[in-house]
């Protein structure tokens, strides 16, 4: 039997040498294991699998005014998002699945190109899930700051001229910012989403509160959208994603 001051020097070691890999590991990030303590941060896999539809409640707050806001989504990648204000009307954006439509004043506009790709790319309802297998070639780009929060970055071009990055929190692992660049029928669009104020809904951590800047052309604006109440398993008809009459 080992004398004990020689097994606790290497109970010692061992435990050294566990906490100099984990340190290790943390200072040499990948776009695995990034991709993986945002999984595990947003509730790990087990608990974003087992949701089978999602219903979203909230305010967006747009050119000095407040509407209620609703977003549906169910899989594998349908999706829906509708408001009605003063200044913009009724106001529908949605994927059937094949089609990516929106509506608004002027009309119904089916999305074509670079728009309907990534459509497709952020209708997929467990995108938490499959990023790298919709960015294959996501790459590590080093830390920054979001609103003073230490991030790694991860980006991705999925065209030569469209551009994504996702900014993940070091502290949490949560993606606390999304910007995205690429060509649309109205010129070069860029969108940056900052994602804060996150909760656990039946296990999984979503935001509560989003504020997007929007450039489009030669205009620019910005607006937010405050959560309020997330369901889950609530029954969607595959009617409501489909592209509205002209």
């Amino acid at each position: 039997m080992k004398p004990l001051a020689s097994r606790t020097v290497s109970g010692l070691l061992v435990a050294f040498a566990a906490a100099f890999a984990a340190r290790a590991a943390d200072s040499n990030p990948t776009v695995d294991s990034i991709l993986a303590a945002f999984v595990e941060a947003s509730g790990g896999k087990a608990a974003i699998e087992k949701i089978k539809s999602r219903q979203i409640k909230g305010d967006i707050d747009i050119m000095n005014s407040t509407s209620a806001w609703t977003a549906l989504a169910k899989p594998p990648n349908k999706q829906l998002s509708e408001f009605s204000s003063p200044d913009f009307g009724a106001v529908a954006d949605g994927f059937d699945g094949t089609v990516a439509w929106s509506k608004n004043q002027s009309g119904v506009r089916v999305k074509e190109g670079e728009e309907l790709a990534k459509t497709k790319r952020d209708a997929d309802f467990y995108r938490y899930l499959n990023l790298k297998k919709l960015y294959p070639d996501l790459a590590y780009k080093g830390t920054d700051k979001v609103d003073g929060e230490e991030v790694r970055v991860l980006e991705s071009k999925p065209s030569a001229s469209s551009k994504e990055r996702f900014s993940f929190s070091v502290k949490t692992g949560l993606l606390i910012r999304q910007e995205s660049e690429f060509e649309s029928p109205q010129g070069k669009f860029s969108l940056t989403i900052r994602l804060d104020d996150f909760r656990a809904v039946d296990g999984v951590k979503y935001p509560h509160s989003l504020k997007f800047k929007l450039n489009l052309g030669d205009q620019a604006f910005d607006f937010a959208i405050r959560v309020k109440e997330v369901k889950h398993d609530v029954p969607i008809d595959d009617a409501k994603f489909a592209k509205p009459a002209e």
